[in-house]
């Protein structure tokens, strides 16, 4: 059977000048992401019709894009150095325990601990980048029983810069809150054989994260290329299918990447290496959440 391919480039949404400029100052303002009210205010429309257009505009709710900001902005200040009241002030929360939970729905650990592990892992990850041996780092984050796919989806990234680090995900929205159903690091490989993953509707997305010597590329996912393939992929195909997502910059309504990545690879790599034969040649370390 012939296999059907299709390529995201500077794949975003319909663009919408005067609401991209609105998202785009909302990233670019140094201080704490507005509130829903706020940036009516500066656009004046009523909250009611922003958010509607918004979430037409986004593929997702507003609130989603805020909360994921904050989380961002706490995240940049713990890579930073400064401690969880910095961090919880940045965000935009007042209150300790609202941050707390944000932060750990997003990110999967505790500002305080996020804090604490942020060379360690980074260290872990960079230590197999380094690496010349492929690797394929596969964390499921779905429940533990077979799902396999007769028809597989092949992803491929292009426009990688060599050394690079790429994390894949098929996401069931377009905005990741927390661990993505399927995620994927790719060292020292470029492409990746779905062939086990529950019947129903995803998103694909790439973020690359290069060799660096400082730890922000690492955590901070706001200056990294990327992509979002838009148009969702439904298991079961009705045919083999390659998607080819070539990495791209940030543009207004792509969402902010708030899961910590080396944390994801470092949980994949503590499980049993296994080979899987859709991606034979290249070592897949598979991880279960």
């Amino acid at each position: 059977m012939q296999t059907r391919t299709a390529h995201a480039s500077g794949e975003q949404a319909t663009p919408r000048p005067e609401l991209d400029r609105l998202l785009g100052t909302v990233r670019a303002d140094d201080v704490a992401p507005p509130t829903l009210e706020e940036m009516a205010a500066s656009a004046h429309f009523s909250r009611f019709h922003l958010s509607r257009l918004l979430r037409e505009h986004l593929g997702f709710p507003l609130r989603d894009f805020l909360a994921a900001l904050r989380v961002e902005r706490g995240i940049e200040a713990l890579v930073a150095g400064h401690d969880v009241i910095r961090s919880q002030v940045e965000a935009g929360h007042e209150s300790a325990s609202s941050f707390s939970r944000s932060f750990a729905r997003h990110t999967g650990m505790a500002p305080s601990r996020y804090r604490d592990q942020l060379r360690f892992l980074a260290a872990y990850l960079i230590r197999h980048m380094d690496s010349t041996d492929p690797l394929v780092a596969v964390h499921r984050n779905f429940p533990e029983v077979s799902h396999p796919q007769q028809v597989q989806l092949r992803i491929s990234v292009d426009g990688a810069q060599a050394g690079s680090a790429l994390f894949v995900a098929l996401n069931s929205s377009l905005i990741l809150q927390g661990a993505p159903n399927l995620g994927v690091a790719l060292l020292g490989t470029r492409g990746y054989t779905v062939s086990e993953i529950p019947d129903g509707t995803y998103y694909a997305m790439v973020v690359e994260v290069p060799r660096s010597a400082g730890m922000r590329a690492y955590f901070q996912m706001d200056r990294n290329r990327r992509q979002l393939r838009r148009e969702p992929i439904t298991f079961p195909l009705s045919e083999p299918t390659e998607i080819v997502l070539t990495l791209r910059d940030l543009v207004p309504t792509d969402p902010p990447i708030t899961p910590n990545l080396p944390k994801l690879f470092f949980e994949g790599a503590l499980s049993s290496v296994t080979v899987e034969a859709s991606n034979s040649g290249q070592e897949s370390v598979g991880g279960r959440s």
